[in-house]
């Protein structure tokens, strides 16, 4: 009984979750830079919050959130963006839906967006 075609399937298993960890790597790496980008360069905005989620994920002291916003930008263009947070869970109750906040966008990719009073937030 040989072991070659079990070795051979196992290397491809070993090669498809090395190639699965690289990209999530690089989609955080990106929104890292992404985030630092919007947080240097982007314009304040006043922004109603129209839908807020709270996701499965739980950290020791926070809940991820999913929050929709919709703004208007400085060419008058309304924009409705989603971003995924971690939020204490004190945090979770302030960012309601049908309450407002303030965000800074990006003028070139109004999607991307940050918290303005919680820094180095991301939202797609």
């Amino acid at each position: 009984m040989t072991l070659k075609p079990l070795y051979e399937m196992l290397s491809s298993i070993a090669v498809i979750v090395v190639l699965w960890l690289i990209y999530k790597v690089f989609v955080w790496v990106r929104k890292l830079f992404i985030e630092a980008h919007v947080s240097k360069h982007g314009i304040a905005a006043n922004a109603d919050i129209v839908a807020f989620n709270r996701t499965n994920r739980m950290d020791r002291a926070s809940v991820w959130c999913e929050i929709a916003v919709r703004f208007t930008t400085r060419e008058g263009r309304v924009v409705q963006a989603t971003i995924t947070v971690p939020l204490a869970f004190r945090d979770a109750t302030r960012l309601a839906a049908g309450t407002g906040t303030t965000i800074k966008y990006d003028p070139h990719k109004p999607e991307h967006i940050v918290l303005y009073d919680r820094p180095l937030i991301l939202g797609d």
